[in-house]
């Protein structure tokens, strides 16, 4: 699903679209957020294009070697989110606001240390946001309009066995939302690079799971909305460095490994295990072909302030942490973060996860580029 809420205080105006993918590349995203933008005639700084990362979707540019993304599709999804900016626009009506939190969140740290290495499970003593952030919008005679909602939850509770379209738990928490409040309700997901649920695999799972965000959403305002609300935006364009690659000998071993692991595929391995090891071997390719010279990657910062709260939003795979950092240092009332925004270009880990190593640190990002931004970013 696309949903797209519109905000204007009668002198700035600001779009936040929400999307039911694993993700945008940059390219996509920016031109995508220049036809919104031009739709309501704000600055594209005023519009976030979030997307909730769910596994269950289709192919998109930003997730390399992994599906053919449909372009076809991806032309139809862009005209769609244009359309529901000229409605959101049109049906725009005076309105009363207000920031809320539950701590009532479905997400848990997903970085466990087994023995020496670092693997993805449960890690019961890891940090997470239990909060989950809200944004709700009414018209002046108290009828919901819109619940912004955001947590850090992975959206892959539905695992690699199965094959539907979903826009697993968040999608679940979006239709009881508004099957409960009735107007719109706009999911971000928040900073869960390192975060997942802890019940996995099954739709009752993603079920029980949506549900409990949209009862937490639906009682997490309290006190007054406000009907006069300010508001402002930002963003800032960053270059992150990036690791260099390895050394010529180091290049051509993950090459040789990658190609020896492919051809000892068994004959019925799926075609999902087959992109994989292909993979692989590309990123390996790509590996040995960088050279010397700093390289670096965009990486664009927005913020939307909405009366006494804020929204940050930030691209790519990030950290808990680095949300933790941003709410604890900000002097707002209210402070969300969200991510998976504008961009997917790889994990944002925080610098002690390079150390600790893992499949964000490790691995992932062959299926995004060459290499990792460095630690000290």
């Amino acid at each position: 699903a696309a949903r797209v809420l519109y905000l204007s205080d009668g002198e700035q105006g600001a779009f936040i679209v929400s999307l039911d993918i694993i993700g945008l590349g940059r390219d996509e995203s920016l031109a995508l957020r220049s036809r919104v933008a031009e739709v309501g005639g704000v600055d594209a700084g005023a519009v976030v294009v979030a997307c909730s990362h769910t596994h269950s979707g289709p192919a998109t540019h930003c997730i390399r070697f992994l599906g053919v993304p449909d372009e076809a599709y991806l032309t139809q999804l862009a005209d769609a989110v244009v359309d529901c900016a000229r409605q959101a626009v049109a049906a725009a009506t005076p309105a009363q606001m207000g920031w809320g939190c539950a701590a009532q969140g479905v997400g848990i740290n997903r970085r466990q240390q087994r023995g020496k290495s670092m693997q993805i499970g449960v890690n019961q003593d890891g940090p997470v946001d239990s909060g989950i952030h809200v944004l709700r919008v009414e018209n002046l005679a108290g009828s919901p309009v819109a619940h912004l909602f955001c947590h850090a939850a992975h959206a892959v509770t539905l695992g690699g066995d199965s094959l539907a379209i979903s826009a697993d738990w968040p999608g679940y928490a979006r239709r009881a939302i508004e099957s409960v409040a009735g107007g719109q309700a706009l999911f971000l997901q928040g900073c869960c690079g390192n975060i997942n649920c802890h019940e996995r695999n099954t739709f009752t799972a993603a079920e029980n799971q949506g549900h409990a965000v949209a009862e937490a959403v639906l009682h997490a305002v309290s006190g007054a909305l406000r009907p006069e609300v300010s508001l402002a935006t930002a963003s800032e364009l960053l270059e992150l460095p990036l690791l260099p690659p390895p050394s010529p000998e180091q290049c051509a071993q993950l090459l040789a490994n990658a190609e020896s692991a492919r051809a000892g595929l068994l004959p019925d391995a799926n075609r999902g295990r087959r992109w994989m090891a292909d993979a692989h071997v590309a990123w390996a390719e790509e590996l040995s072909r960088l050279g010397d010279g700093v390289r670096t990657m965009p990486y664009e910062v927005q913020a939307l302030r909405v009366g006494d709260g804020v929204l940050v939003v930030l691209p790519g795979e990030v950290f808990i942490e680095y949300a933790l950092q941003i709410a604890a240092a900000s002097p707002f009332a209210a402070t969300t973060v969200a991510a998976y925004a504008s961009d997917c270009p790889s994990y944002i880990p925080t610098a002690a996860a390079y150390a600790e190593g893992g499949y964000e640190v490790d691995n992932a990002i062959r299926y995004y580029g060459t290499t990792m931004p460095t630690p000290d970013m």
